[in-house]
């Protein structure tokens, strides 16, 4: 009974190590003539056929061979695997691989499918030049492109092209039929600036007021075509002596810029020498100097040989009152404005304010030697500060050989203007549709003073004379208030 019971237990422990032999594994087994005990098993692990992908690496799984001595589990031996035949992964294909094994004359084969394929389709690749455009109506240059497959290597000789619609599209297919295609949208772009002919000589000498003898110029674009029309002419003050670099400019459509120049020369036109006006004349006047700026004044002046007036403020040793020397001499006329140029003082009665005007007078003559008779009252004839009557005030330096000059045309340089450009645009305003014009501006202001070149010319250019004020010369009075 024990005997019947212990082989009960070993015929269970059979059936479940049998059971445990792994189920992925294929088993096949060919038996050998040979009768000796013993049974050779040979399991493929994995399947009997695979598939790998071409270019892909292929993992060789192997087989498993065990030996039975005794026909029992506990009694199987591990034998050396025979494998013979190549997978070539790069070569579409079916590959056979046979794997073998043999022990005390025993023996098995068995036999594994390996199927390469292709299903990855080639990669396209577009070379772009980051720089690179097509003009507008211009054709396409291709940039470049290559295509690679995985099997077929170098396809790029078999890829089709077709430009449609502002792009261009990519096609290839392998010798598998796997299609790959690509797109690159066209740049479309005009870096071409316009090309800008200047007719005549590039170098052009002309003189200060007169039009800008404009020798003629065109502009061409490759996409606009003729953008004549849009270039600007600038960097030329025709009012102004001195050599200017005169720059054409065009813009096309698609903001690209072209610019060329000409060296222009603008001549001053120095005034004649006048005895007596004739014509339209203009007197330039200047009140409350002198000052930082009258040197500058006296330096243009010069220039184009014109004369001024100076109304001028100060005592002995004033700063700038040595100038008044070197304005005599230059033949510019010079009158009193005032000593002190304070109101409350010049003008708190009459006693004072001739006290004020002889000062004034003995400065000039001690700095010039020359007796000046010209007078201007500060604030004007008009002014209304005065606690004197200035009908009287008027009358009474009439009536001491005295010569006292208003303005009619204001360059507002004291009030309102804030530019050199604004004083210009005022006085030359103010002095046009005027015979005689008697100009209002001041030697301390540096913007005024800047304006004086540019009015020059303009007035030379017109046909003014300019001139000093003279005991003789015509007068511009305003209408004393009381």
């Amino acid at each position: 009974m024990k005997r019947y019971t212990l082989l009960l237990l070993g015929l269970a422990l059979l059936l479940v190590m049998t059971a445990c032999v792994p189920g992925n594994q294929e088993t096949t087994n060919t038996p050998a003539p040979s009768t000796r005990a013993g049974r050779l098993e040979l399991s493929l692990n994995g399947g009997k056929e695979l598939t790998v992908e071409c270019g892909a690496v292929y993992a060789e799984l192997g087989a498993e061979a065990l030996f039975y001595e005794k026909d029992e589990i506990l009694s199987a031996v591990k034998l050396e695997v025979q494998i013979q035949g190549q997978v070539d992964t790069q070569k579409v294909g079916t590959y056979t691989v046979s794997y073998s094994a043999s022990h005390d004359g025993h023996s098995a084969s068995v036999e594994r499918k390996v199927h390469v394929v292709d299903t990855t389709p080639p990669v396209i690749t577009l070379i772009t030049d980051p720089a690179g455009f097509t003009e507008p109506g211009g054709t396409y240059i291709e940039e470049g492109f290559t295509a690679m497959d995985i099997c077929d290597g170098d396809l790029t000789d078999k890829v089709q092209r077709e430009e449609k619609d502002g792009k261009v599209f990519y096609t290839v297919t392998d010798a598998a039929g796997n299609t790959a295609q690509a797109e690159r949208e066209i740049v479309y772009g005009d870096q071409s600036a316009p090309v800008i002919t200047l007719q005549g000589e590039t170098t052009i000498t002309m003189d200060a007021g007169a039009a800008f003898p404009e020798p003629g110029y065109t502009a061409m674009d490759n996409c606009d075509g003729d953008v004549t029309h849009l270039v600007t002419v600038t960097g030329l003050d025709r009012y102004i002596a001195g050599t200017y670099t005169v720059t054409y400019t065009v813009t096309d459509s698609h903001g690209n810029t072209a610019q060329a120049t000409r060296t222009v020369t603008v001549n001053p036109v120095r005034q004649l020498d006048v005895v007596q006006p004739s014509g339209k004349t203009i007197y330039l006047t200047f009140d409350d100097g002198p000052g930082p700026y009258t040197q500058q004044l006296l330096d243009v002046l010069a220039k184009y040989n014109v004369k001024a007036t100076f109304f001028v403020v100060g005592a002995y040793g004033t700063a700038y009152m040595d100038l008044l020397p070197a304005m005599h001499q230059a033949g510019h006329a010079i009158g009193m404005h005032s000593v002190s140029h304070n109101y409350n003082q010049i003008y708190a009665n009459e006693e004072a304010f001739f006290a004020d005007l002889y000062a004034m007078q003995k400065v000039i003559f001690d700095y010039t030697g020359f007796n000046s008779t010209l007078m201007r009252f500060p604030g004007g004839s008009s002014n209304q500060v005065s606690d004197t009557s200035m009908i009287r005030l008027t009358q009474a330096v009439t009536d001491q050989g005295f010569q006292y000059f208003d303005w009619n045309v204001d360059s507002r340089d004291a009030g309102g203007a804030q530019t050199s450009e604004e004083v210009f645009q005022n006085v030359t305003a103010g002095v046009s549709g005027r015979n005689v014009s008697i100009v209002l501006q001041h030697d301390i202001k540096a913007f005024s003073v800047e304006a004086i070149e540019k009015i020059i010319v303009w007035g030379l250019a017109n046909g003014y004379t300019f001139l000093p004020l003279t005991p003789d010369s015509p007068t511009a009075h305003h209408t004393p208030a009381y």
